[in-house]
């Protein structure tokens, strides 16, 4: 395993989180580049790091990605868990995100494929897991019980998140702000298509989907990014060297400064300056 410390710093930004991290916050010190061997180690390490903060805080609230890439970090939790090396049973898990109108009987469900993936079979108590309210009849007003559902957790804990082609974080598509909150929002073609390739048969992805937003991840005390692939090495490039711009959502991680932690496989990271 190689850690890498990102050059430069990024400036300060003022109220970005409500999840239990202060606000007018200096950001200047960089985040922490991980780059390891394989796909195998980068799941791994981010195990590693939920079974740090759950041993310090074992009722804390996570959040974990939907995607192929945290499947082998799904599978190295449960594979502790089943081994007893690692318990979440008091765990409070935060969705990231699901499709409008999506619950998780239906084929096309975010949530329901994280409860296939990751949550029955790491047997997370089913009233520790916080559901996107994507089903409700005001998502607006029940996104804004999703954002007080969190406070009244303490504030997300642990952010562990993946990075879309496009640069998403969650949902949060080119354009969202980087004080975002959970909300609905339009999907671009380009997400739409990739999630349809996840299920048999391509199942109609939704054009709208509930997400938390940036501004609520940013608010967790530690943030870990998992990247894997060639396929991603040019957004990673974007996200992590480039400047700031709204169409890349991911690069706005790096206002949490030394509280991201970004892991990436050698191939994730082969554009990165200096690889």
């Amino acid at each position: 395993m190689t850690s890498v410390e990102h050059p430069g710093g990024f400036g300060s930004f003022d109220n970005v989180g409500t999840s239990g991290h202060s606000g007018n916050q200096e950001v200047g010190a960089a985040p922490t580049i991980t780059v390891v061997d394989s796909y195998e180690a980068m799941s791994q390490r981010a195990a590693d790091i939920v079974a740090e903060t759950v041993s310090r805080h074992p009722t804390c609230a996570i959040t974990v990605p939907t995607g192929s890439t945290p499947l082998g970090f799904f599978q190295e939790l449960i594979r502790r868990i089943d081994a007893g090396t690692l318990d979440l049973s008091r765990t409070q898990i935060f969705c990231l995100d699901e499709y409008l109108g999506t619950s998780p009987e239906d084929v096309a469900s975010l949530t329901g494929w994280l409860q296939r993936e990751f949550l029955v079979p790491a047997r997370i108590p089913e009233e520790h897991i916080h559901y996107v309210p994507a089903t409700a009849d005001d998502p607006d007003a029940a996104a804004a019980r999703y954002e007080a559902e969190i406070r009244a957790a303490g504030g997300i804990e642990l952010a562990v998140l993946g990075l879309g082609p496009n640069g998403h974080v969650a949902f949060n598509e080119p354009g969202s702000a980087p004080d975002s909150r959970t909300r609905v929002l339009d999907l671009t073609e380009e997400s739409r298509e990739q999630n349809a390739a996840y299920y048999e048969n391509r199942a109609e992805i939704p054009t709208q989907a509930m997400t938390m937003g940036l501004g609520t991840i940013l608010g967790a005390r530690r943030l870990v990014l998992i990247v894997s692939g060639a396929a991603k090495a040019e957004i990673v490039r974007q996200a992590l060297e480039g400047p700031m711009p709204l169409d890349v959502p991911g690069s706005w991680l790096r206002l949490a400064g030394e509280r991201l932690e970004v892991v990436l496989d050698t191939e994730a990271a082969s554009a990165l300056s200096g690889r």
